[in-house]
């Protein structure tokens, strides 16, 4: 059906009207300038660092979805926090996936719940450009984005142009992005099209899998309008559809929650690592996801000083599960957001905004074994939020940029069921944020920020997934907080271009669920919570034809931090790419290499191997206690292409050469869980790769 979908829009272009409108807000949303330094990764004209992944940087990593897309860039992390149910979580600074932001074309369009498996569900097709800007304060509009915002760039609409894409690999992944562009410097549409799939990952074939099959299908429509000399209008709307099998290593669907979970009869002789021989659904998570959303925006100019702009995004989000721990699990997220602001440039040297943005978000989920069998609390919610900000950006000269914002949010969270004890949660923040950007000379630039961000805790259930099997408390009574200061240091010439970036993020009242307690309850951490960050990027153009970068990371957390993460964060890290071109063709090589941990302190200590007849304190079988550290270790990924016309392309690459997995270190994620007084199966003991290596191949044809 879905293919007949794409010929539909196919015909559908043709008949197309024409448009363009200009980039609409400078302010939040910028693309690479003519000026910019082709190797300099950061935008040298914004005092708000932004650093930017380009459409065949992307392209490069096989990346299909956001979450591989952004992996591994400077102070980022895409984490998958659960190997059966494939949901992976983008971290920005050391901060949990709930505190980062996705903006499409500087607009929120992704709230903490729909992001829980929705990066694996945001196609790439579409996108010409990745902004990343890291830290509290980092956005106008995002005041919970206490990591920093991700900003999705759609492609301009003031052009003609055609594009197919089409991959086929390994572990039956295949992957297909159409676009299509028609348009003038009047009006303009863009529509884009992508289907994804990949298979299981078992790689100690003991018949469950490590890594889950994914299926995606995605939908993009925008449409641009010059309705006269001073009004432009931009209109966009997608459809995303998402599946998650995991555990079984065939397409088992459960559709009812399992009667009976795993036991020590489930594998041979209680060990994980060997052969599993217990019923399909005792180890299979089934997740299907359907996305609706739609937003846009207008720009009025009412004269070359003064100008109004309003942008409003939409989305419900529809999630439908079944997991292994024995229950079902359904919600429905509607979110809301509408921001208008007024933009007005005083002399020569002050550009103020005033604006006003509202969010509303409501959650109603549903579980035949949680709510209807146990009567467990639900965890269904209604969010609201009104705020108002001022900015100031003061060029005090040619040498020095100042940008200072003012925001007064007043927050309202209820969640619906009243048996939860303070579920009314109603709170006003007011947050100063400062960013300072010096040029020292044509070459060197410094950038100073102090940013507080706040957000509203708001995921209980999925906050926390696998362990509520027993249901949850609630004893939050207060907001997190953070603030972060950050320093960076860029250096850009003709032939290198550097950058140096620290950071520290002082977080109050951290959300988390507390595992010691049955069931779990969710509460605010009574201890501030100091988390720093500092990286190193270095790219040097070895001649005209070679480019190589250079990438260093270390990430510093408390081990009062590290125990309420949901899996083991990178600590330490490097990274180099070689990007060199001979003829018509271009050879990219990446080296991955991640530090050793000690993984203790994310509660590690609690995953077993084999489940023994005394299951709480495992006597029977001590050196059964899954390992508490990971080794140092490194993976390469390669991609050919070959200029055959100036319309086609061939490409080839490798993902994972040396197919590298910690079940291959014989670390299985798999594992026996302490849990309270009782134990069950879980697939979370993860600190490295869980899928192998995958050889692709394709072609792309532009017009």
């Amino acid at each position: 059906m879905f293919k007949n979908s794409l010929a539909v829009l196919l015909v559908f272009l043709t008949y197309l009207a024409h448009a363009h409108v200009e980039q609409l807000d400078n302010i939040e949303v910028t693309e690479t300038k003519d000026f910019e330094l082709p190797l300099s990764r950061v935008e040298r004209a914004s005092v708000v660092k932004k650093e930017k992944l380009t459409k065949e940087r992307v392209e490069h990593k096989n990346a299909v979805s956001l979450a591989k897309a952004i992996d591994l860039e400077p102070g980022v992390q895409t984490t998958l926090t659960c190997a059966n149910c494939g949901s992976q979580r983008v971290t920005l600074n050391g901060m949990r996936g709930e505190n980062t932001t996705i903006l499409v074309d500087g607009i929120p369009a992704y709230s903490s719940v729909s992001s829980f498996y929705g990066m694996e569900a945001i196609p790439m097709s579409g996108v010409a450009l990745i902004e990343v800007m890291r830290g509290a304060g980092s956005s106008l509009t995002a005041p919970e984005a206490i990591g920093g915002v991700i900003n999705l760039v759609t492609e301009r609409t003031d052009q003609n142009k055609f594009s197919y894409l089409v991959r086929g690999g390994e572990r039956e992944s295949f992957n297909q992005q159409f676009l299509g562009v028609y348009g003038t410097a009047k009006r303009g549409t863009l529509i884009t099209a992508q289907t994804n799939q990949i298979s299981f990952f078992d790689e100690d074939n003991n018949s469950v899998a490590e890594a889950s099959a994914q299926n995606q299908k995605a939908v993009f429509i925008k449409h641009d309008q010059k309705l006269n000399e001073c009004l432009k209008v931009s209109v966009r709307g997608g459809h995303q559809n998402l599946e998650l099998i995991g555990g079984a290593t065939e397409h088992f669907r459960n559709k009812s929650y399992p009667t009976t979970l795993a036991d020590e009869t489930s594998f041979e002789n209680g060990d994980v690592r060997k052969k599993f021989t217990g019923s399909l659904d005792q180890i299979s998570d089934w997740i299907r996801l359907k996305r609706m959303d739609g937003g846009g925006s207008f720009l009025y100019h009412f004269d070359g000083e003064t100008n109004v702009k309003g942008s409003f995004s939409l989305a419900k989000q529809e999630q439908y599960s079944v997991y292994s721990h024995g229950y079902d699990y359904d919600n429905e997220d509607m979110f809301r957001f509408f921001d208008m602001k007024v933009n007005r440039l005083v002399g020569e040297d002050h550009l103020f905004t005033i604006g006003v943005d509202h969010r509303n978000e409501e959650m109603n989920s549903n579980s035949k074994f949680l709510y209807q069998v146990n009567d467990f609390y639900s965890d269904s919610f209604t969010f609201d939020t009104l705020g108002f900000y001022i900015q100031d950006e003061w060029f005090i000269s040619d040498k020095d940029e100042l940008n200072l914002v003012l925001r007064f949010d007043n927050m309202d969270v209820k969640w619906q069921d009243q048996r939860i004890t303070d579920n009314h949660l109603k709170k006003s923040v007011l947050a100063p944020r400062v960013h300072y950007k010096r040029s020292h000379t044509d070459a060197l630039s410094s950038r100073f920020s102090l940013g507080v961000g706040y957000r509203a805790p708001l995921t209980l259930f999925e906050s926390q997934h696998g362990t509520n099997e027993e249901g949850f408390e609630t004893e939050i009574n207060e907001l997190e907080r953070a603030e972060t200061f950050t320093y960076t240091l860029n250096y850009d010439q003709s032939v290198r271009s550097s950058a140096f970036s620290a950071t520290l993020t002082q977080l109050h009242n951290m959300a988390y669920g507390d595992e010691n307690e049955e069931p779990i309850k969710f509460k605010n951490a009574s201890e501030t919570m100091s988390v720093g960050t500092l990286n190193l990027l270095h790219i040097e153009r070895i001649t005209s034809n070679w480019t190589v970068e250079s990438t260093f990371d270390w990430f510093m957390m408390p081990d009062s931090y590290k125990e309420k993460l949901p899996i083991a964060a990178q600590e330490t890290r490097a990274r180099f790419i070689s990007d060199y071109h001979f003829g018509k063709n271009e050879f990219v090589t990446t080296l991955n290499i991640i530090g050793p941990r000690n993984l203790k302190p994310y509660n590690y200590d609690k995953n077993y191997n084999v489940l023994s007849e005394d299951p709480i304190t495992f006597e029977d079988i001590p050196s059964s206690q899954k390992n508490q550290t990971s080794p140092l270790f490194y993976t390469i990924d390669l991609f050919l292409q070959r200029q055959v016309t100036d319309r086609f392309r061939l490409l080839a690459g490798v993902t994972n050469l040396l197919d590298y997995t910690q079940t291959k270190y014989k670390e299985s994620p798999l594992s026996w869980r302490v849990h309270g007084d009782h134990v069950h199966l879980d697939n979370r003991h993860i600190w490295g790769p869980v899928q192998g290596r995958v050889i692709y191949a394709g072609l792309n044809y532009q017009l």
